[in-house]
């Protein structure tokens, strides 16, 4: 019984050992890759030119809510210097018109917000359907296995990097 159990756990350590030889073997010939995608899209010129056209597009909302605001601080300012002077009704009108004001800069302010993060939804989306098409050849080209995203690991050889190449291939 002694020696069967023994032959069973010499059976089962070739067994491992085996397995992992195999894994090993493998493992050698794997070539991998990883890549940084935020800092490969970032760096490309589109992806800046685009954040450019979003900047001066928010520039340009910011300009109008900054001036529906000034009408509305300059309302609320008449208001308080002539609220004695006014009827109850021209009063509770003034009151009526601040607020629909105030409304209007809320909604004002969720459009602005809605469009400017649906314009980076989409340049995002372009970009990403980029990238995987760039990395996908740059992978069979230079037969790459995996080509993997950095933040997934602890620590990585930098010589594996291709976020740089990528980039490249992104700008032309």
């Amino acid at each position: 019984m002694l020696k069967k159990l023994k032959v069973s756990a010499l059976a089962a350590s070739i067994a491992v050992f085996c397995t992992f030889g195999a894994i090993s073997a493998q493992a050698a010939e794997l070539k991998v890759g990883y890549i940084d995608i935020k800092t490969a899209l970032e760096n490309t010129a589109e992806y800046q030119s685009g954040m450019k056209r979003l900047q001066a597009l928010s520039d340009i909302k910011l300009k109008a809510l900054k001036a529906l605001k000034a009408d509305i601080d300059a309302a609320e300012k008449d208001l308080m210097s002539q609220s004695l002077a006014m009827s109850q009704e021209h009063l509770a009108q003034k009151q009526q018109n601040l607020k629909e004001m105030g409304k209007n800069f809320q909604r004002m302010q969720q459009d602005a917000q809605e469009e400017l993060g649906a314009e980076k939804n989409r340049m995002d989306i372009a970009s990403m359907a980029k990238f995987q098409k760039v990395i996908t050849a740059y992978a069979k080209k230079n037969q790459f296995d995996m080509i993997i995203p950095r933040p997934v690991f602890l620590y990585i050889n930098p010589k594996l990097d291709v976020t740089g190449d990528i980039t490249k291939l992104l700008d032309k």
